[in-house]
Parts: structure tokens; sequence; C-alpha cells
């Protein structure tokens, strides 16, 4: 697999997505010879059925306004990421209408035909379940990616989170091109978590990366005491790591997928960008 369409999502209400995002996907994009598109998601909150509460509030009136402002972030956001994004890496522009809330479904339609979804964590209330629906609705990698201080955005330094389990082979799989350009590949194992036994060894994980050209480590990593999601991102600061790749474990309740524990935690506080796949 290469990664040759990147689709960064944003969002506009209540606040506009920061402008970091788009520079951080262009570095991406250019590391990856990838081209990237900006999905954009423009609010549109029902008028409310209540004669008193327009007559006492203006509910109508103020909600005219959030719809307003909405509007002129998408339009501000679609100039701005055409005017950083060079002409050989821009892609397209959309948007796409939300009625008040992020549409997780018609976020995940239009992620189905790209190659890596990118979710920018900067507070918004939304993040966890646009990047919950993206990951279980799509099909495709999502990169969790928060604000960054670092001179350049590289991904030289990458740990992958291995239980040995079918969602942690789909992600090593999906973040091969992302591997492939990496000067470090550790294949990180909590131990003391969980039994073990009848998972595939992370040996296993460095010989088949080694055939697709990849040199990768196997690093045991003791259960810390608070969980594994903290002690695989405190892991990835005390080595340097840029980059976190997991699988995401879920369940289905009434048809709907709800992110497990360690992913969940994982995606509340992300130290790092996270590749995150099912």
């Amino acid at each position: 697999m290469t990664v040759r369409d990147i689709l960064l999502q944003a969002n506009t209400h209540p606040e506009p997505t920061p402008e970091w995002s788009i520079d951080r996907v262009r570095e991406l994009a250019a590391r990856l010879g990838a081209r990237v598109s900006l999905g954009v998601c423009q609010v549109h909150i029902p008028r409310v059925s209540n004669w008193l509460a327009n007559k006492l509030l203006n509910i109508d009136g103020m909600i005219a306004g959030e719809n307003k402002k909405s509007a002129v972030n998408a339009d501000a956001l679609m100039e701005t990421f055409k005017a950083r994004v060079p002409a050989d890496q821009l892609g397209e522009t959309f948007v796409i209408n939300c009625p008040g809330t992020v549409t997780h479904w018609q976020l995940a339609v239009r992620a189905r035909t790209h190659d890596l979804t990118v979710v920018p964590v900067y507070g918004h209330a939304e993040t966890i379940s646009v990047a919950e629906g993206l990951v279980f609705e799509s099909g495709r990698p999502v990169l969790l990616l928060p604000e960054v201080t670092v001179p350049e955005f590289k991904f030289d330094r990458i740990a992958v989170a291995w239980d040995g389990s079918s969602v942690a082979a789909r992600a090593l799989s999906d973040a091969m091109p992302l591997l492939r350009q990496a000067s470090s590949v550790a294949i990180v194992q909590i131990t003391g978590e969980k039994d073990l036994s009848k998972a595939a060894d992370p040996a296993e994980a460095v010989r088949n990366l080694k055939l697709h050209g990849i040199a990768a480590e196997v690093v045991a990593v003791e259960l810390e005491e608070r969980d594994a999601a903290t002690t695989l991102q405190a892991y990835c600061e005390r080595d340097g790591r840029e980059l976190l790749v997991m699988g995401a474990f879920g369940h289905s309740r009434a048809r709907e997928f709800v992110l497990g524990g360690v992913t969940r935690s994982v995606l509340e506080a992300p130290q790092l960008p996270i590749f995150i796949s099912h």
C-alpha cells in the first residue's frame, strides 16, 4: 500500500480548525508524495418551533448568527487551505453539511475513498466521536493529530503498539508507507497487562517488516500502575517516538461501534500523533 490521497477533516463551529493542522498535513503529503484534500463540516443548526422562546430570547436570530459564523469559517478555511498547499499537492475542497453537530457517517463515506484521514486535536468536543466514527465506518486508517511543537514534521521514529492481535496486524500493514520512511521502528509489547500466550510473536512482526525493507526492533515495556494507554505514551515520550501506531479495539452496542478502554484512553489525551486502524 502507498498513501497518495490524504483527507484533512476540519470543523467550523464553535471555532474553526486551527491553521497549524493545514501546515502539518502539507508537510506529511510532501514526505509521502501524496495529495491532500480538505473536508469541512459546516453546521446548519435547525430553527426552534417555540414562539415564546423566540419572542423573549430571539433564539432563531441567535441560531442564524451561529450558522452564518460557521459558513464564514468554512470559506476562510478553504481559502487558507488553497493558499498554503502547493498546486502539486492540492486535492479537493468540499463542504459537508452538518445539522448542528459533526455528521460522522457523511465524513466516513468520503473517507472511504481516501488512503488516510487526518483528524486534528485542539479541544473540540466532537474529536473523539469523529475519530471513532471514521475508524469503524470508513474502513481506512485515521491519523489523530495534536499540535506538535517540532521544527520539522518527519515521523522519523515510530512505535507500533503490538499485542499480537488481528487489529494490531491490520494497523501494522496500514502503516507500512510511514514505516518505510522511518529511521527507527519499535514493535512495543506491554508486559504484565494480559495473557499473550496465543498472540502473534513480535519477533515475527520484525521478520515480516524486514522483508519489506524495514528494520525494526522489539521493545518490551512493563505495564505501569496506571494503564496501558499511559504506559504506551510514556514510553514514546521517553524514547523520542514521534508517532504511535495502534489498532482500534471496539465492540458493537446498539449497532454502533464503541471504542475499547485502551483505545479511548489514548484518543482522549494524545501526547503525540496517533495512527489508528481497525
